[in-house]
């Protein structure tokens, strides 16, 4: 078995690789050992007889490449619009209830702030913990709500 230095020195050179990375396909053997030039080199790369060996490192820089300071606006902005999108929902139920005096002032004004660090996950979340932890009575607001959106489907 033939070692082919100037096809594997030519191949790395094509890669932009070390010669040790470079791996040839065994049942292309006979077409890599007639290459002489850099065309038949390149052509043996498209036909992929010729391939380079990645490393994990050498895949991990490839996956840190998407994470450059040009994507972190992107990443800060999807998150941002997230997070209007369920704090609007939630001041929203926060109002309704205030307007329906299910809450008092203070009590609207203390689940805001919570609301606005973040302590509540979802709406739901929100009434569960008007529910649980101020034992507020939410069941007739539930049903009535129902009611009103069965009337409005007819």
């Amino acid at each position: 078995m033939k070692k082919l230095t100037t096809q594997r020195r030519l191949a790395a050179e094509i890669l932009n690789t070390g010669k040790a990375k470079v791996i040839f396909d065994p049942l292309r053997f006979e077409d890599i050992s007639k290459a002489i030039t850099r065309l038949d080199i390149r052509d043996l790369i498209k036909d992929k007889a010729i391939t380079r060996r990645f490393t994990k490192k050498q895949r991990t820089k490839k996956e840190a490449r998407n994470k450059g300071l040009g994507h972190i606006r992107k990443r800060l902005k999807r998150r941002k619009e997230r997070y209007m999108a369920k704090i609007r929902k939630i001041r929203r139920y926060l109002s309704e209830t205030k307007n329906r005096k299910i809450i008092s002032k203070e009590e609207y004004q203390y689940l805001r702030r919570l609301a606005k660090s973040g302590h509540f996950k979802t709406r739901r979340h929100l009434k569960e913990h008007l529910t649980t932890v101020l034992k507020k009575n939410l069941s007739n607001e539930e049903t009535n709500k129902s009611a009103i959106q069965k009337k409005k489907a007819e």
